[in-house]
């Protein structure tokens, strides 16, 4: 078999690996990087030359910055000014949204959402106003700010690094992309305010001001000795009037489960009934048949230490089977799960927390934010607003911005730069001795296997001959549709594959067909940038869409209601943008 029939096998492998999720990422990449030396088609001395990239150094340094300022409280002060605005569900949404929008230009998007999430969160208490309206433009507006700057994703900072490796050693400047990005992000989000409004009300707002209001729960109840004799499932189940009913997935009767009981069935003492519901219905069920929250004291469901927690993507918790048992060992319960309105027929000690899940938990009130970092968690509460801020609180932004402005002006690389103003915070001890967990490693690893990966296929026969096919289609025609065609292609592919994974896989083939075709270079990386960026249809492609999932109560199908409009105006306004810019 040819190197170049090899290497396509490997990287059908990792497509299929990638899009099925069964295995980690950042391990379908280095499984790649492992097949591709083992295979000869990258050199041994070759394979771990991806580390020392500098597209890598640089995520690296982006993400250690980007946290920095999240601690700072800088973009807490900026929402003082703005607390008149946040009355009304309109003031809370274009606040929201345009904030994120422009903290994700220069720092990490992930961080950027996950920062103000906590806050919207709180403003849309406040003003009685479902999350479901405020938190998807968020999640769209901190997607479409990456466009905008070379750091405000790590696409646009490995297509820097490829224009440079491509051409004469020319990487794109820090604010190259805003040509293309900022009228897209304008744009984009305010078509995601107006559209988002076309969506029902997923997490319905309460008349008294309930400490939990996300979306449905599910509990483990305990049914005690003395319970009535009358309590079947379909009375709990319409414990409240009207349409506002529990469902009883299972029970649990002396370790024989039963699933989808029959609603005549009685329940009796001892019974787990595993129930969901909003927190509410559930008091209201405890109160009126004395039941009792399974494993735990007899107490009122919203008094005491109750919090809320999404799951990351890089939370221990994701996916564990042992969840519950870890929580345990840090004197935390886990008291009831929020999936996505997703009925879940396993016991809770059982649950794999799924990355979006919320996550109601019972612990000291003093221990959520270590638990928060320990665990991966981001919490839900209430951020207050610093009314001071320290003049060391200015030093991380200020880092960030005079790295910027140093690479903007061209007296060093954008890495070097980075990395410098890293040095800065530590010198200066701004960075806490664990900083280094700030830095997304899984995407890191993904980054230093693919590179050597990609350039090992980008350099094979079997890129240039779909490069060829590329150029033949596009030969004779009209740019745009070369330049409109990948940055398709790129946008159709990246819901399967890490965003990065997508640019590493696609710049090379379609820069060959640039070339060969005659469309300049740079319009062809950017339309690969643009589609690798711009992942609105699905909740799981983007960490931002996945942190805003389960808060915002919000169903599978709603990202692509949503996002197939935003991504027909990225096509249809990008291309020409693309083209006006870089053709």
């Amino acid at each position: 078999m040819s190197d170049g029939a090899l290497i396509l096998l490997i990287f059908g492998a990792g497509l299929v690996g990638f899009a099925t999720e069964r295995i980690r990422h950042d391990l379908v990449a280095l499984l790649m990087l492992a097949a591709s030396v083992l295979l000869g088609l990258v050199p041994a001395a070759k394979a771990f030359s991806g580390f020392g990239d500098p597209a890598v150094i640089t995520v690296a340094a982006v993400m250690v910055l980007s946290a920095a300022v999240s601690r700072s409280g800088m973009l807490e002060r900026l929402l003082r000014p703005l607390q008149p605005l946040l009355s009304r569900e309109a003031g809370i949404g274009i606040v929201y949204a345009l904030l994120c929008g422009a903290a994700s230009s220069v720092m990490n998007n992930v961080g950027a959402l996950a920062l103000l999430l906590p806050a919207a969160l709180g403003s849309c208490r406040a003003a009685h106003v479902s999350p479901s309206r405020v938190l998807m433009p968020m999640a769209f507006a901190s997607l479409l700010g990456g466009l905008v700057t070379m750091i405000g994703t790590p696409p646009n900072i490995l297509l820097a690094q490829i224009r440079a490796d491509l051409g004469d050693g020319t990487a794109f400047a820090m604010f190259d992309f805003a040509r293309v990005g900022l009228p897209l992000a304008v744009v984009g989000i305010a078509m995601t305010l107006l559209l988002v409004r076309l969506l029902p009300v997923r997490a319905e707002r309460d008349e008294q001001p309930l400490k939990f209001r996300i979306a449905d729960y599910l509990f483990e109840l305990r049914v005690p000795d003395g319970v009535s004799a009358d309590l079947t499932v379909e009375r709990l189940a319409a414990t409240m009037p009207g349409d506002d009913r529990l469902e009883v997935h299972a029970i649990d009767r002396g370790g024989l489960l039963v699933t989808a009981p029959r609603a005549s069935r009685r329940l009796l003492p001892g019974d787990i009934v595993q129930v969901e519901g909003r927190a509410p219905v559930v008091e209201q069920a405890m109160t009126r048949w004395g039941l009792l929250i399974a494993g735990e004291a007899e107490d009122d469901l919203l008094e005491g230490a109750f919090a809320e927690f999404v799951v990351t993507d890089g939370s221990p918790l994701a996916g564990n089977p042992a969840a519950s048992a870890i929580l345990a060992g840090q004197s935390v319960a886990l008291v009831a799960v929020s999936r996505r309105g997703k009925a879940i027929a396993e016991a809770l000690a059982a649950q794999a927390p799924q990355a979006g899940d919320v996550l109601l938990l019972q612990l000291a009130s003093d221990r959520a934010p270590a638990l928060a970092a320990t665990m991966g968690l981001l919490p839900l509460a209430d951020r207050p607003i610093r009314l001071g801020l320290a003049p060391r609180d200015l030093l991380p932004l200020l880092a960030l911005l005079g790295a910027i402005a140093a690479a903007g002006a061209g007296l060093t690389s954008l890495g070097l730069a980075l990395l410098l103003g890293v040095i800065v915070l530590a010198l200066a001890g701004r960075l806490p001795p664990d900083a280094y967990r700030d830095i997304d490693w899984p995407v890191i690893l993904l980054l230093a296997a693919l590179i050597p990966v990609a350039t090992a296929f980008g350099q094979s026969s079997i890129a240039g001959e779909l490069a060829g096919v590329l150029a033949n289609l596009g030969e004779g025609r009209p740019a745009w549709l070369l330049v409109g065609g990948v940055l398709a292609v790129t946008m159709a592919v990246t819901p399967f594959l890490n965003n990065a994974a997508a640019v590493l896989i696609m710049a090379p083939i379609a820069a060959s067909a640039g070339q060969a075709s005659g469309v300049p270079v740079d319009a062809i990386l950017m339309a690969v940038g643009v589609g690798a960026s711009c992942d609105f249809l699905t909740p799981i492609g983007h960490q931002s869409n996945v942190l805003v999932w389960g808060p915002g109560g919000y169903q599978f199908g709603d990202y692509a209601r949503i996002g197939t409009p935003i991504s027909l105006m990225v096509l249809l306004l990008g291309t020409p943008l693309i083209l006006w810019a870089w053709g």
